[in-house]
């Protein structure tokens, strides 16, 4: 318990001038407890650590925190599923998004259960506090890229999968009666 407020302090320090894209103007540290909070209610046997790394999910490429520096804070594994989950933010933004689906694959189980919630509450955002500027057709084709992104993540975890599936069948839904009440 003492690692997992630890890493709570920590991000909401990393992510304190921060805020969410949406017009609700939510602090960030809510989307990483977000991400945390689905793995354990869908996979309550999780360890520590990957809650810990799911927490600081975001510390590396938005924050400015080293995996060094995670690892010496905390511990190597749990440095480790964060540096796997992290973009490389030096690369242009579709190269990035390209990347996440390419990797996909290859991530560590921990790592793959950290994708997966985060893609869920991301998505979820679309329907909740969908980000400043972004119409239908942009949230779509986000959808569309999580859809590609978490497609090699669903094997360890068929609750989170679920609960992603449920999310991608809401915004598909709302989208279409959106289009219908508009015309469009």
């Amino acid at each position: 318990m003492q690692l997992l407020l630890k890493s709570i302090d920590f991000a909401a320090r990393a992510h304190r001038d921060q805020r969410r894209k949406g017009p609700a103007n939510e602090p960030y540290i809510n989307h990483p407890i977000e991400v945390a909070r689905l793995i354990a209610e869908c996979e309550p046997a999780t360890s520590q650590d990957i809650l810990c790394a799911a927490i600081l999910h975001d510390v590396i490429e938005d924050c400015g925190a080293t995996q060094d520096e995670i690892a010496i804070c905390f511990n190597p594994v749990i440095a480790g599923i964060v540096a796997e989950v992290s973009d490389d933010k030096d690369l242009p933004r579709p190269v990035r998004k390209a990347r996440q689906i390419e990797t996909a694959p290859d991530l560590s189980d921990a790592a793959k259960l950290v994708r997966l919630a985060d893609k869920i509450a991301n998505v979820g955002a679309m329907l909740t506090d969908t980000p400043i500027g972004w119409d239908r057709a942009e949230i779509l084709r986000y959808v569309d890229w999580a859809e590609a992104v978490v497609a090699p993540c669903r094997p360890v975890s068929p609750a989170l999968s679920a609960r992603f599936d449920a999310i991608i069948r809401d915004v598909r839904v709302w989208h279409l009666e959106e289009n219908q009440q508009t015309g469009t």
